[in-house]
Formats: structure tokens, sequence, C-alpha cells
């Protein structure tokens, strides 16, 4: 046998193993502002976003969880970025800027930026923004009031060219209470499942799609529209 040609491969592996465990136990950095910025994310892609946005400058105004300070937009609620596909409306406003108003501060020119960059600072503000209007309706006091039969008309326009055949809508108020219920209407738990790399799925453009609808709806939904869609639901009983 050959030693020297079994040896090779275990020594790599060793060095390889020894590198990972000096990193998970290596200090946090030094010039991470850890007050400020927050636990780095788990995802890497959404973390790089995370510091592009803080970088430039957009946390000084918008906030890192995008709650303005002064006069700043409200990214949070605003219709532009709810209707923002691919920075697609956000890319040009960055590079262009925007004049002072009567209610608003102005915002500089930030015609410098790379394209990649632009696309960096847009993923994470509707990230935060997904975060935050999910705290906010999921604890909002209106949704126990609403219209089923316009709850039913929404999710006709929204909804059924998805779930139709897929998903059987009306055994899910059955099997989850009210609290559940707005959780996973509002946040369905594929949308956490870890992307796959099987050959099979790798070109899943249905499931991307979908989490790209779901998160398109948990951004511009009203109280008024998760209201209205649970009380269709539990109209199903």
């Amino acid at each position: 046998m050959n030693t020297r040609r079994f040896l090779i491969p275990v020594l790599a592996v060793t060095i390889a193993l020894a590198v990972l465990h000096g990193q998970s136990q290596s200090p946090p950095r030094q010039d991470y502002d850890l007050a400020y910025i927050g636990p780095p994310l788990a995802d890497p892609v959404m973390q790089h976003s995370k510091e592009t946005y803080v970088l430039f400058g957009c946390a000084y105004c918008h906030g890192m969880n995008l709650v303005a300070r002064g006069e700043a937009t409200d990214l949070m609620h605003s219709a532009l970025v709810g209707r923002d596909e691919n920075a697609n409306l956000i890319g040009p406003l960055l590079r262009a800027g925007i004049p002072q108003t009567a209610k608003l501060s102005p915002m500089p020119q930030f015609s410098d930026l790379s394209n990649a960059q632009i696309v960096d600072i847009t993923r994470y503000i509707h990230y935060a923004r997904q975060l935050g209007r999910y705290k906010e309706l999921f604890e909002a006091k209106a949704l126990g009031s609403g219209n089923a039969a316009t709850g039913k008309a929404y999710a006709d326009q929204h909804c059924r060219s998805c779930h139709q055949g897929v998903t059987d809508l009306s055994q899910a108020a059955k099997k989850y209470s009210r609290p559940s219920l707005t959780a996973k209407m509002l946040h369905p738990d594929f949308l956490d499942r870890p992307a796959s790399w099987k050959l099979d799925q790798l070109h899943d453009t249905t499931t991307a799609e979908a989490r790209q609808r779901h998160a398109h709806l948990l951004e511009n939904y009203t109280e008024s529209d998760v209201a209205n869609l649970l009380a269709w639901l539990e109209s199903l009983k």
C-alpha cells in the first residue's frame, strides 16, 4: 500500500478542520459596531447587504430597522418601496437623489454606486421591511374584525393562482389557532427552508417565485387585508 497517497488526503482534511476550528473560535472584528449594526446575520449575503446599507450612510437617516430619524422618508411604509422589484425603483432614486420638500429632508445623490452596491442596499431594505411589517401586522389589534367576502375577493386576486390545486386553504383555519394562522399567512414555513443544491431542485423556479410573491405581499398587506383574509379563512371551517 502506498502510505504517502493515503496520508496526503488525511493531512489535507486535518488542516481544513483546524482552520475551521480556528475561525469558529476567532474573536469578533474590532471594527464591527455590534451595538449599532446588531449581531451578524446567518445569511452571509444578507449580512454583506446590511453592511453596505450602513457603509453608505443609509442607516443614519433611515435607521437600521427602517425607523426613520428626523424627516427622512419612512421606508417601512413607503408605497414606492413596496412596488420595487429588483431595485427598479429604488436604484434610480439612489442615483438621482431627492430634493428637499416641505415635509422631507433632501437625500444626496449616490451616482457613484455600482449596480451591485445598489442591489445590496435594496436587498437589505426589503429584508428589514419584511421583518418590520410582519411584527406590525402580527401585533395589530384590528385583525379581529374582518370581512369574509372582501377577504375572498382578495384571495381570488392574489392567492388563487398559486394555491388552487396545491394547498387546501379551506383546512387552514381548522388546523391552526388564530395566532398560528396569522403567522403562517404572513410568513409561510417554506420561506425559512434553506436553498437546495440538489439537481432536481436547483432550478425550482416555482418555489423561487412563491418566495418572491409572499415577500411582496408581506410588504404590502394592510391591516384590513390581513383581517379580511383571516375572516374568510375562518368562514371555511
